[in-house]
């Protein structure tokens, strides 16, 4: 068998991308099925174990349902489907446990599990560090609360889609300007409300961070400089001025 490792954060292109580049199994086919959510290969039997299938909106792909993580799949002849039953299990394992905690103890409080990975999705190309994912998390969910636009830079990103002349899925960095331009239900500096679904695969401790978000009352976070992975959170659209203003000077 070989290793195949799929990093948190990844959209599933850069996960079929990898499939093709390592020579593991065909990236197109893996793609295909990941975005049209097509479980053919898997049995009937195979299908019904999937609790979270019955969160997944009509005509939404499996982004965000593609547990990241390094999975043991047969080196010869491998095919897509054999990574991707692998993620689907594991997200059954480990994420849907948790959901179902969550929502027991939390009671209609709690998001559906697709809104969840959605947020979580953000959270997971935001947050650094793993201290910060429920303070992230937190930001957004007090925009939602307040009507605010999330206004967060991965989902513009997402919307841009691959970069030719980088070679990269995610447009580094985003330019003001450009939120304006990128016309797309995923670009939240435009639209209100959650995008249509996840951008990306969470880990679980970003899933973790929307079910047990801190509570506080910040509504905008700034990167330090100097690479840190540290952010300074903000209440007011004023302090957050600041606090960029005074990271530009430095």
């Amino acid at each position: 068998s070989t290793v195949v490792t799929v990093r948190p954060g990844w959209r599933l292109e850069q996960t079929a991308d990898y499939l093709n580049s390592a020579g593991i199994a065909d990236g197109e086919a893996y793609r295909v099925a990941a975005q049209t959510a097509d479980l053919s290969s898997l049995s009937a039997e195979e299908r019904q174990k999937y609790s979270f299938l019955q969160f997944l909106p009509a005509g939404q792909g499996l982004e965000g349902y593609l547990y990241p993580d390094s999975y043991q799949i047969p080196r010869d002849g491998a095919r897509a489907a054999d990574l991707l039953q692998r993620q689907l299990d594991e997200f059954e394992a480990r994420v849907m446990p948790a959901y179902w905690e969550a929502a027991a103890t939390q009671g209609a409080a709690v998001l559906d599990l697709h809104q969840v990975l959605t947020v979580a999705s953000i959270v997971e190309r935001e947050a650094v560090l793993d201290e910060e994912r429920p303070i992230i998390a937190g930001v957004y969910l007090n925009r939602l609360a307040n009507d605010m636009r999330l206004e967060a830079d991965p989902t513009v990103q997402y919307a841009m889609g691959y970069q030719p002349a980088s070679g990269q899925w995610w447009k580094s960095p985003v330019y003001l300007e450009e939120y304006s331009s990128v016309i797309s239900p995923y670009n939240t500096y435009l639209n209100a409300g959650l995008p249509p679904g996840p951008i990306a695969a969470p880990r679980l401790s970003s899933i973790l961070a929307v079910l047990y978000p801190a509570q506080h009352d910040y509504l905008y976070f700034v990167a330090e400089p100097g690479g840190t992975g540290r952010h300074v959170f903000s209440r007011t659209f004023e302090e957050h001025l600041q606090a960029v203003e005074q990271y530009r000077d430095q």
